[in-house]
């Protein structure tokens, strides 16, 4: 078993640096940071995993981007796993996340994970003006326009939210794993067609039932279970 460290909202981002040559030192296996595109003002939106909708971060918390963080980390550490949980990628085009994924794993060769989820506040989709409820499907579509930009070859995708030829460079040497969070139908199919799941706050039983239904999604695409 491998323990890997969260960095979800610490206040001191001066100290993320340190605490990742600190966690290589002391031995965990990989260290997560999370995401926020932008934090707006007022959120509506309520928070699904505390009972009464409120999130348990203070509304000054910073959210510096991830993969620039994960390869600065990167460049002070040789062995530790680097991974965002989560990456709310559907808020970006698949040009800026294929782009700042790979980066980050060239620069770390062997090292890097995507971590990533539709996210939750529709407000945060309304600045970016991206429409929220279409976001699960903009991610299927964005994961699979990354994993084709990653080949760093001449491609062409065409989908539901985009169509492209192109071209992007510089590309990992080997498959980025795509790690998918939820607790959702569809993050859980999401998890299941992809290379793990991030689970959300849930009970033994819950996680257990939920862990049993990707395997059983994994059986019927004919994928690996390990």
């Amino acid at each position: 078993m491998k323990f890997w460290l969260s960095l979800v909202s610490v206040m001191e981002v001066d100290q993320l640096v340190e605490i990742a040559k600190y966690a290589e030192e002391v031995g965990f296996g990989g260290i997560t940071c999370a995401d926020h595109l932008v934090m707006p003002t007022r959120i509506d939106s309520k928070y699904p995993y505390t009972p009464d909708g409120e999130v348990f971060w203070p509304e000054n918390t910073p959210w510096p981007d991830p993969w620039v963080t994960l390869a600065t980390m990167g460049a002070v550490t040789s062995k530790i796993q680097l991974m965002t949980n989560i990456y709310l990628a559907a808020l970006r085009d698949p040009f800026t996340a294929a782009k700042s994924v790979a980066t980050a794993a060239v620069f770390n060769e062997g090292r890097v994970r995507c971590g990533l989820s539709a996210g939750w506040i529709k407000e945060e989709y309304d600045l970016a003006r991206v429409d929220f409820h279409s976001r699960g499907r903009r991610l299927d579509e964005i994961i699979t326009a990354m994993k084709t930009l990653w080949t760093g070859e001449k491609v062409s995708h065409r989908g539901e939210f985009f169509n492209f030829d192109a071209l992007m460079c510089p590309a990992p040497k080997q498959p980025i794993p795509i790690w998918c969070g939820g607790d959702s139908k569809p993050a859980i199919r999401r998890a299941a067609l992809n290379d793990g799941w991030l689970p959300t706050p849930m009970t033994l039983a819950g996680m257990t039932a939920a862990a049993e239904n990707i395997r059983g999604l994994r059986r019927s695409a004919r994928l690996p279970l390990e």
